[in-house]
């Protein structure tokens, strides 16, 4: 019994190691690429722009950068009226996508108004989070996979929320964490 206990952890750690050197080994090869396009930022900010030099001409590549940057910054909520924050247990829904089961795991924090509270009441978090489980549980993952599927969804759920509860009133929602099993 004991030689069979020490075969079956002699594999184990032979197999662990086995697999961490291929995680090492995968995780050192994509790391040259990633020191060198950051080593290229480096160098490009550090050269002196003389007023003579023209701006570089806009490639494809950096209006699709540029138009997602605008993008994800029309998408942030407005913070000038959030006086507390109120963190939410994290949501795992089936999303209704058809063809397969899928799910979201996301976290969500509200940004009320008013004065800051210790903490809202039971009843305000229940109702806010059904409201919003009704939003998400009609949402398939090609839906909120995109950044403005998500900036659409950031909006249903801040429609949902204050229509479920008047006081305290909910001024922005921010999405934490978000992860969807394909």
């Amino acid at each position: 019994m004991k030689l069979i206990i020490l075969i079956v952890v002699a594999v184990l750690v032979i197999g662990g190691g086995v697999g961490g050197f291929f995680y090492w080994r995968s995780i050192s090869a994509a790391t040259p690429e990633v020191t060198k396009k950051s080593s290229e930022k480096k160098a490009s900010s550090k050269t002196p722009k003389s007023d003579e030099e023209e701006p570089a001409p806009e490639t494809a590549e950096t209006k699709a950068s540029k138009k997602e940057s605008d993008s994800i910054k029309s998408t942030l909520p407005k913070d000038a009226d959030v006086k507390q924050i109120v963190d939410l247990q994290p949501f795992i829904v089936n999303l209704a996508d058809v063809e397969q089961a899928r799910y979201l795991r996301m976290t969500v924090s509200l940004g009320l108004e008013g004065e800051a509270k210790e903490k809202p009441d039971a009843i305000f978090v229940t109702r806010v989070r059904n409201a919003m489980l009704a939003v998400l549980s009609e949402k398939r993952s090609e839906d909120v996979l995109t950044v403005e599927g998500k900036a659409k969804l950031r909006k249903e759920l801040l429609g949902a929320a204050q229509a479920a509860s008047e006081e305290p009133y909910v001024v922005a929602i921010y999405i934490t964490d978000f992860i969807i099993q394909l």
